[in-house]
């Protein structure tokens, strides 16, 4: 008994004491927005060959909290107009009273808000400080600079006119060229001597187009200016063939090289007539429409199978998964056999196919 009693005080005397070093920690009833420093520019036009080096190294005030508080500061910006109703959150450090971010993680930040590349947008930021979720976050002061983020994705570009098939979009007869790296655009394509044609930013005459004078980088002597007309058209004087044409935005400069014509070919027991198979000869040659783009009218026999050929031997074939993430019309399907051909599984006839090598789509329609 007097063993229990002596271990009873020992223990009131450490919770006396414990309770007598404990401090009460009270918040402020007011606390003051701390200061966001301004950026070291009013405008920022950001550049993809910059993209590692730092936007913005933000600095700050720490907040007051009426005592020593493990405090995370977040900075976030909005455009200027949406008076931070979704903001987006820029860096976020805890502890600091400075952060950075780099150009590039500053650009992918604005696109991902559906802000547009090459437009300036007027931008607010601020630093929110928080310390438990159940204190209400601290707003620094604002902050304003025009941010011009830059595109990462390219849509193509097109070519219309005589030398390249004709001047009426309604015809598709204007050519795209694909984006093969920042501002670089390619494509082959057939061109007419002594004929024009321009640079088209859409498929229509408006709003922008680029004619000869725009490049005033290196153009291919296989192109002048065509002096007979108001739109300063290029010109082309090679020899009508096929051209592998790359269009250089950055440095305003147009290449040329001559290749030999698109082919493309159907070959196999599926294709032709019902006697044919996968012998040397038996085959469908395409029409070449546009670079990637060959279309034919042939004849399909109903569970025969086929590939695509990029010439009329055996080295360049393109099978039925090569096409994965692309679109298969419904009347081929996997043939699963030991080259994973197409299937055809539309009743026995004629059909129009047309076969996209670039973006993997191929279509089968009636004549």
């Amino acid at each position: 008994m007097k063993k229990i009693s002596l271990i009873l005080l020992m223990l009131t005397v450490f919770f006396t004491a414990c309770e007598k070093d404990k401090e009460n920690i009270v918040i402020k009833y007011l606390i003051q927005p701390n200061d966001l420093s301004n950026l070291s520019a009013t405008t920022f036009v950001l550049d993809r060959d910059q993209a590692a080096n730092a936007f913005q190294t933000f600095q700050w005030t720490d907040v007051d909290y009426g005592f020593e508080a493990v405090i995370t500061y977040v900075v976030q910006c909005d455009k200027k107009t949406n008076n931070f109703k979704s903001p987006i959150d820029v860096v976020s450090v805890t502890h600091a009273t400075t952060a950075s971010i780099s150009v590039g993680d500053m650009n992918k930040l604005m696109l991902a808000a559906s802000m547009n590349p090459d437009e300036a947008i007027d931008l607010q930021f601020r630093v929110k400080a928080t310390i438990n979720t159940n204190v209400k976050p601290i707003y620094s002061d604002i902050v304003e600079a025009k941010v011009t983020p830059y595109a990462t994705t390219f849509p193509p570009i097109y070519m219309c006119g005589g030398a390249v098939g004709g001047w009426n979009w309604n015809l598709y007869t204007y050519k795209d060229l694909r984006s093969t790296a920042p501002e670089v655009y390619e494509t082959v394509a057939r061109f007419l001597n002594n004929d024009i044609f321009r640079f088209f930013k859409q498929t229509d005459w408006g709003p922008t187009s680029w004619n000869f004078l725009y490049f005033t980088g290196t153009v291919s002597p296989l192109f002048e200016l065509n002096t007979g007309d108001t739109d300063n058209n290029f010109k082309f004087v090679g020899t009508t063939g096929y051209y592998k044409i790359t269009v250089n935005m950055k440095t305003k400069s147009v290449a040329m090289e001559a290749v030999d014509e698109p082919m493309m070919f159907m070959t196999g027991s599926g294709v032709g007539s019902g006697a044919w198979g996968w012998n040397p000869g038996e085959y469908v040659q395409m029409t070449w429409l546009s670079n990637g783009i060959f279309r034919a009218t042939a004849g399909f026999i109903n569970g025969g199978a086929f590939r695509f050929f990029a010439q009329t031997g055996w080295s360049t074939s393109y099978n039925y998964p090569y096409f994965n993430g692309g679109t298969v019309t419904s009347l081929l399907v996997n043939a699963d056999d030991g080259d994973k051909n197409f299937k055809v599984v539309a009743a026995t006839g004629d059909y129009v196919i047309t076969v996209n090598i670039i973006d993997k789509i191929v279509t089968m329609e009636t004549p």
